[in-house]
């Protein structure tokens, strides 16, 4: 049986999600869909990380068993071809070791894109978030350093997360570039909680808006509690960038 780890890429406008769900057009479930269709018998897959609804991804990785003797730039070519216009497949490799890729995953990258100023184009509309409002950037810097290390993210969560989880999470990095009217904001870290990505970054717009200050953001880290900040900026502008394991798909 061979082990194949596949990377692949989404543009999650027409999903609802990466993981398969009943009844719902979801990047897993056309995924498995293919895998069964070119095997002609039920296959699985096994994705590396979970995106919501409208999140992209530039490199979501995938694992999955196939008893074909296919080679690994031929497996590229039939997934692409049996696959939708919204997935492709760029790497795939027939591994020899056992993988689990949730949790072999040494970082996890999230970048989050927006469009600032007056004006957003419609060819931009689905891959962006857009702010016509002026901001601070001067307290981005700031802000970013707050959330390097381990804390309690309870505060940065969303509704569905279950009772009782572990909210403790490590963020190694946050950095960002502005160029012109565009502004890319990417976060590093292991893993990350239901929305802790959208509603960091919501808590980094408010705070450029001056709507909520330094001193909130660290309060909300020192003493974690759900719903503190209720900016869930719009899953559009964010984007599943990189994930990182040691001499696998590198």
């Amino acid at each position: 049986m061979n082990n194949l780890v596949a990377a692949i890429e989404y543009d999650g406008t027409g999903f609802h999600g990466s993981q398969k769900q009943p009844n719902a057009r979801t990047v897993q479930g056309i995924f498995d869909e293919t895998l069964t269709s070119i095997h002609k018998k039920n296959v699985v897959s096994e994705f590396a990380s979970r995106t919501d609804s409208g999140v992209h991804a530039k490199k979501q990785v995938v694992n999955f068993k196939s008893n074909l003797d296919i080679n690994d730039e031929s497996w590229v070519d039939i997934l692409n071809y049996n696959l939708p216009k919204d997935i492709r497949v760029y790497k795939c490799n027939n591994i020899e070791k056992n993988i689990d890729v949730r949790r072999d995953a040494l970082a996890r990258e999230y970048t989050y894109r927006i469009i600032l100023g007056e004006r957003i184009s419609p060819i931009e509309y689905n891959y962006f978030e857009h702010i016509n409002e002026s901001l601070d950037i001067s307290k981005l810097k700031k802000a970013t350093s707050i959330f390097i290390g381990k804390h309690n993210f309870l505060s940065f969560t969303g509704r569905l997360l279950p009772k009782n989880s572990n909210t403790i999470r490590e963020v190694k990095s946050i950095k960002y570039n502005i160029s012109e009217r565009k502004m890319d904001i990417k976060i590093t870290g292991n893993s990350f909680l239901h929305q802790q990505v959208r509603r960091i970054i919501g808590s980094l717009i408010l705070l450029m808006k001056n709507k909520i200050s330094l001193i909130n953001i660290q309060e909300a880290l020192d003493m974690p509690a759900k719903g503190r900040f209720n900016l869930l900026v719009s899953s559009k502008g964010l984007y599943l960038s990189d994930i990182k394991y040691k001499n696998i798909l590198n």
